[in-house]
This record gives C-alpha cells, structure tokens and sequence, in this order.
C-alpha cells in the first residue's frame, strides 16, 4: 500500500490511485487511445474526471504510443499557474517522450494534505487515461511545493523516480527530516537562484547530498522569480533521463547520455573561460558530483582540484561561506520580527521596519560591483524580505480583512521594488477590501500591464465585485457597460 506522511499532520491517507494500479507486479492498465491532434501541444483546462471541483493543464508529447508505456512528471505551481509552469517544461517534456500533467489548484503555503489530494487526483485521471510507467514518475515543485515533492517522493515506495526541487529543498519540521535523514531512495535535481534567498540553504542540501553519495545536482539559475529557464530545466530532465537508464528503469542511450554531460562540461568550461574561476569550480565539483556513476568525471574531477587549489578561488569560498553562516541568523530575526508584528496591534511604522530589515545598506551592497560575493548575498536578503513583505504578509493580513497593515507591508514591498506588478495585485486586494475602487482599479492596471494577474482572475474574484457599476472597470475586464 502506498502512503505518505508529512510533517505538521498526521500521516497522510494513501495515494489510492496509484495504490491501485500498482498492487501487483505487472498492473494491467486499461488506457484509452490518444488523438494525434492531442499530442504535442499544451492542453490548457481540464476538468478531472475523478473531482472535477479539479483543473488542471496537459502536455501529452507527439512520441507517446498507446502501445507502450510513458514516464508522468506531476507538476506543482505554488500558486496554481498551470499552463505557466508547463510552457518552460513542455520542450523538455516533448524531447525525452514524457507526459506532463500541471494542476491549477496547488499552493505553495497549503497543508501537505491539500496537495495530496490534488496529487491523488491528477495520478487518477492520468493513468486511467494514459499508459504510464508505474516506476517513472517524477514531481517538479517551486518553493513550498517543492517541499511537497519531497514528501511525496519519500512516501511513494519507489514508483517515484526523482523530483525537480525548484527554489526550495526539503520540508523545514525537524521531526520529518530526522526521519528521512541520509540518501534519498529518488534522484534529485535541485535549482536555486544566486540572487535569491533559499539559495545558501540549497547549497547546504547540495553538499549533503554529495556527501551521501545521493544523485543530485544542482543547477544555477538567473534572477527572475517562477520556474527555471527552459535550458536549464531540459538539463535537469535531461539528468533525470540519463540517472533513468543508469539505474536500468529504461534502455541504454550513450549518445544521449554524452550529449547531457557534454553540455554541464560545457557550460563549466564557459564559467572558466570567462575567468568566474570560483563558480567554475563549482559547476566542475557539481558535474563529477551529479554524473558519477552515470558517466566518466575523471576530467571533471581534475578540473575541479586544479581550480581549488587556487588561492583566488580559497578566498571566494571562504568569503561566500561566511556570508552564508550570517544568512540564518538573518532570517531568523527577519521571521521573529514579522510574527511579533502580527501580535501587536496597530500599523506598524514604515521607517522604522525598513531601519530594522537594513534596507538601504542592503542595496548599497547589492549594487557594489567590487564584491560580487557580497552583492549576491544583499540581492538575496533584500528578496527574502521582498517575499515576505510583497505576498505572505499582505495575504495573512487580508485573509483576516485588515486592510491597513497588508498595505504597510505591501509599502515595505515597494521600497525594495518600486513598481512591482506584484505589489500592485496585492494592493488591489488590500484597497478592494476597503471598497476604494479608484486605487483598486489603477492597482489592476498595474498588475495586469506586468502579467501578475489575468482577466480571468479579476472576473472570477468576487473582490471586485462592489466596481461593476464603474464602465472603466468593466472595459478593463472585457465587458460592455450596460
């Protein structure tokens, strides 16, 4: 019987769905035919026929056969942008002959059990539907439903091949982790973004992970918040693919094999040529760590060694590492403060939280091209407290209808962004509570003008409700006066 468990809850109930189809050694799998003009192409909103209260988005590649069996990625946007999520995976998807299945109802700040359910939903529909390979599913979560893919995969019993941790690694309960301590019985690619903050935490669960001689890797990515870039997530499933045929659940495929490895050693020679000597050690380390086993990383390795040994790339190291240590302590205090607020009441001072988060000296730093080292790690407390303060704190507040300290936050969110599509969302929020339907209305252009929202989503949000007597509001949602 396949179960999970998570932390913060009792153990979860089975994932019945697939407990089901993989009750015995060989499931017999009653699939119906797919339609050619269905593969190939996104397949943006559909209803699940197991719970339709569900939707979810698809992406079925053009080499899936009726006769044999496809791996299933499960795709987890922490905020529900399903068809978002699937455009960077669905190149990657189509290469290597997956299906992809992206739900429009996971988040990232839910519990554990929410998710599952719409995991249990979407393995439902998908293998009554498809033919799937029971030993070849892989999760891709981001941010706190990468979290998710972690306690899904450990409580799969094997039939979960590997997991796409984006931005975020593994649960933060204590309890859950002792329990799942040493190599994880999965792959694990792992993304993180240097200008973001999570990445020292990923870095920490990289080395972990090599130290336990886990297959992992973890690839870097640009400033842009949501999923990886298209190239880097092909990389990744590229892994996954490669790790499939090393532990013998696929054929053998060395020209594909060598073409994956040969881009990571390229892109390791590129850092190194370009004189980024410490992240070209890096990205050595990372390729003879993530391959080993899978391809020769004797050059890798050497590489690596050759490029430690230098006396430019000890002192990056020890500089980057320092600054990781002071990371926790930051976010610590950046926690403890945050919650003290939501205890005391009144709003809070704007001056003062932006004394007290170091917000100017942070982006002094973050913009002092003479210590990239440091600049990075600015760039990445000045997003935590942008995070927090653009999204998690405004939604708390909202959803207990206070208005004025969301806003408060929101302002806080602004001096680290001004401008941001984001904050205007959640402003638009914040004002529609107080029925303020002029910053309301110019909050929505602002959002919509930087894709933070759809039309879609302001007309299904009954929010906006009390501006539908306004013509402008409804020539901004599509609809004519009247």
């Amino acid at each position: 019987m396949l179960r999970l468990s998570a932390p913060r809850i009792a153990p979860l109930a089975a994932l019945a769905a697939l407990a089901a189809l993989v009750a015995g050694p060989a499931p017999v799998l009653r699939a119906q035919r797919v339609d050619s003009t269905l593969k190939g192409r996104i397949l943006a909103n559909l209803a699940a026929k197991t719970d339709s209260t569900y939707h979810y988005a698809a992406y079925i590649s053009r080499a899936y056969a009726d006769s044999g069996t496809a791996p299933l990625l499960l795709v987890l946007d922490p905020r529900g942008r399903a068809v978002g999520a699937l455009e960077n995976l669905a190149p990657a998807v189509e290469r290597l002959g997956w299906v992809a299945i992206s739900s429009y109802d996971t988040r990232g700040d839910a519990a554990p059990a929410v998710n599952q359910r719409i995991v249990n939903v979407m393995l439902a529909d998908a293998f009554n539907a498809l033919r799937l390979d029971t030993a070849r599913i892989y999760v891709a979560g981001l941010s706190g439903t990468a979290s998710d893919a972690w306690i899904f995969a450990y409580g799969s019993g094997g039939h979960i091949a590997g997991i796409l941790s984006a931005g975020a690694g593994m649960p933060l309960d204590s309890a859950w982790r002792a329990a799942h301590g040493g190599r994880p019985p999965f792959d694990v690619a792992l993304t993180a973004s240097p200008e973001r903050f999570g990445y020292d935490a990923m870095s920490a669960l990289g080395r972990r992970l090599a130290s336990d001689s886990a297959p992992s890797r973890l690839d870097l990515v640009g400033d842009a918040a949501g999923w990886p870039g298209e190239a880097v997530v092909g990389q990744a499933l590229g892994w996954l693919e490669a790790r499939a045929m090393a532990r013998g659940l696929r054929p053998a495929n060395r020209s594909f094999v060598d073409s994956v490895f040969a881009a990571d050693s390229g892109a390791a020679a590129a850092l190194e040529a370009a004189h980024r000597t410490g992240r070209a050690a890096d990205a050595w380390t990372q390729a003879a760590e993530a391959w080993r086993g899978t391809h020769d990383v004797s050059f890798a390795l050497g590489r690596a060694a050759v490029l430690g040994a230098q006396a430019d790339v000890k002192r990056w190291r020890g500089e980057r590492d320092s600054l990781a240590a002071l990371d926790s302590t930051q976010r610590t205090s950046l926690v403890r403060t945050l919650m003290a607020l939501r205890r005391t009441p009144g709003v809070p001072d704007l001056r003062r939280l932006t004394d007290a988060f170091r917000i100017v000296p942070l982006q002094q730093w973050a913009s002092d091209a003479a210590d990239s080292v440091r600049a990075e790690w600015a760039r990445r407390r000045l997003s935590e407290i942008y995070a927090r303060t653009s999204y998690y704190e405004p939604e708390a507040y909202l959803a207990v209808q206070d208005a004025a300290r969301a806003l408060a936050m929101l302002a806080i969110a602004s001096e680290i962004r001004p401008g941001s599509a984001d904050v205007c969302r959640e402003r638009a929020r914040a004002y529609a509570l107080r029925q303020d339907s002029d910053r309301a209305l110019a909050d929505l252009r602002c959002a919509l003008a930087g894709s933070a929202i759809t039309v879609d989503e302001i007309r299904a949000d009954p929010r906006y409700r009390f501006m539908q007597t306004r013509d402008d509001y409804l020539a901004l949602i599509g609809r004519k006066p009247g």
